[in-house]
């Protein structure tokens, strides 16, 4: 990306928001630059750099309201984009509701661009996965993956007088080890590429591979389950997805709706959102411009919040909770900046407490959409699943599918580590979901 544009994009904001065309007028944009670099059988073999921009705009004329998107920054593509969200405002129907998008805020202060990231060459970050390489060839596996960073700038501007701007970074190391049947998974995010050990994680996704060697069968039941944290942020990402946003609270579609106040797990759960946690990809604001703060979802196993952005809180006669996203989407708010609290077990400790069972590195191709209503998902299990006796890893099992209520199964924890580790949650770079290691007694694979 060639330098931030901080002042073009303000300056457009505001010139785009003082029409008097219309009651309300809210800018949006989103501007970044992907420099990828894949690999494959312990090669280099494709580097992408990709820079792209979104430009949303929605009006509100009364009741109704406007929304269209370009993604072109030159002054001609946004006033078309004005005037298409002006002729949609005043083509389409009332809302039997008032939007009210938020005024001038305050923000807290929250660095999420670090020069480490933003000036990693392809040469160095070469160098970096290069390194793990070699160990990769020393003990016969072959690796496979990406390393990614991001440079983008987020600005919403409204005619209430609202202006946010806000620069990051981001990079993304996900790599992949297999030798015959066997595989191994490692992956990790962070604003600042500096702190990502990527030999380290290369070597650790290379040792699980060779531990996953000549796997066996076991039969389905139901089996206690030490999940690491890879295969903990597939649960709550869905959970994220199919019960924790006002759409489907509203639409009394989520597990949450009318369970407010209710325990819906065990006592060693808490779940929230928190946009200004460091510990995850922080952002000051949604994307209406309104305020991160913490959320609490899930406290102690009780059902405590949903997010709301200020659409789905006008209907409702609510306030935002910031979790909007770009106007038009809709899926509806979802809260973008998860944690699952960790818990009072050091990580090496929790296969111990498993005693017998399986433990599972990470799943894929999870479908939370069985039926929302009682969390029921299936998928299966990738990149390491091992029987446990006695506490040690005996051999390695052939990938499980599990089918499981995934509240329920949380109501049966037993044990949550001390240890979390972060990863991407959803397709813009700065959602995260932040989780630990948990064991569960009881926890049904189906095939």
């Amino acid at each position: 990306m060639d330098g931030l544009l901080k002042d073009r994009l303000i300056s457009e904001g505001e010139r785009i928001a003082a029409s008097a065309q219309a009651d309300s007028i809210e800018f949006v944009a989103s501007r970044e630059s992907s420099s990828t670099m894949r690999f494959s059988s312990s090669r280099f073999h494709q580097g992408i750099s990709v820079t792209d921009a979104s430009f949303h705009i929605r009006v509100l004329i009364g009741r109704k309201i406007g929304v269209a998107s370009t993604n072109s920054i030159e002054r001609s593509a946004l006033d078309r984009c004005l005037d298409e969200a002006l002729g949609i405002a005043r083509a389409t129907r009332e809302e039997p509701f008032l939007l009210k998008p938020p005024g001038p805020c305050r923000y807290a202060r929250v660095n999420s661009f670090f020069e480490s990231t933003a000036r990693a060459s392809y040469d160095e970050k070469a160098s970096l996965v290069a390194s793990g390489f070699r160990e990769a060839l020393v003990s016969g596996v072959s690796l496979s993956g990406a390393l990614a960073t991001v440079v983008g700038e987020a600005v919403i501007v409204n005619s209430r007088g609202l202006k946010a701007y806000h620069p990051y970074t981001f990079a993304h190391l996900s790599s992949v080890a297999s030798s015959g049947d066997a595989s191994g998974f490692a992956s990790a995010v962070s604003n600042d590429i500096s702190r990502i050990d990527i030999k380290g994680l290369m070597r650790a996704s290379a040792e699980t591979c060779l531990r996953s060697s000549f796997p066996k069968e076991t039969p389905p039941g139901v089996y206690r389950v030490l999940l690491e944290p890879s295969a903990v942020s597939e649960l709550v990402h869905w959970l994220s997805y199919t019960g924790f946003g006002a759409k489907s609270f509203h639409d009394k579609t989520g597990f949450l709706s009318e369970r407010i106040g209710e325990a819906v797990t065990g006592e060693k759960v808490t779940i929230y959102d928190d946009g200004l946690d460091a510990k995850g990809m922080a952002i000051p604001f949604d994307f209406e411009g309104s305020p991160k703060k913490r959320l609490p979802l899930i406290e102690r196993g009780v059902a405590s919040g949903i997010a709301y952005d200020s659409l789905t809180a006008s209907i409702e006669g609510r306030e935002s909770t910031g979790h909007a996203s770009f106007p038009g989407d809709n899926e509806g708010p979802f809260p973008d900046h998860l944690f699952m609290e960790g818990g009072d077990v050091a990580a090496i400790d929790m296969p111990g407490l498993l005693g017998d069972g399986i433990l599972v590195k990470s799943f894929h191709y999870v479908n939370g959409l069985l039926n929302p209503r009682e969390t029921l998902m299936t998928g299966m299990t990738r990149h390491g699943t091992f029987l446990v006796r006695d506490g040690v890893v005996k051999h390695a099992l052939r990938p499980m599918r599990f089918t499981e209520k995934v509240l329920e199964a949380f109501g049966r924890i037993e044990a949550v580590s001390r240890e979390t580790a972060v990863y991407p949650n959803g397709a813009f770079p700065l959602s995260s979901v932040t989780v630990p290691y948990i064991l569960i007694d009881g926890f049904s694979f189906t095939s």
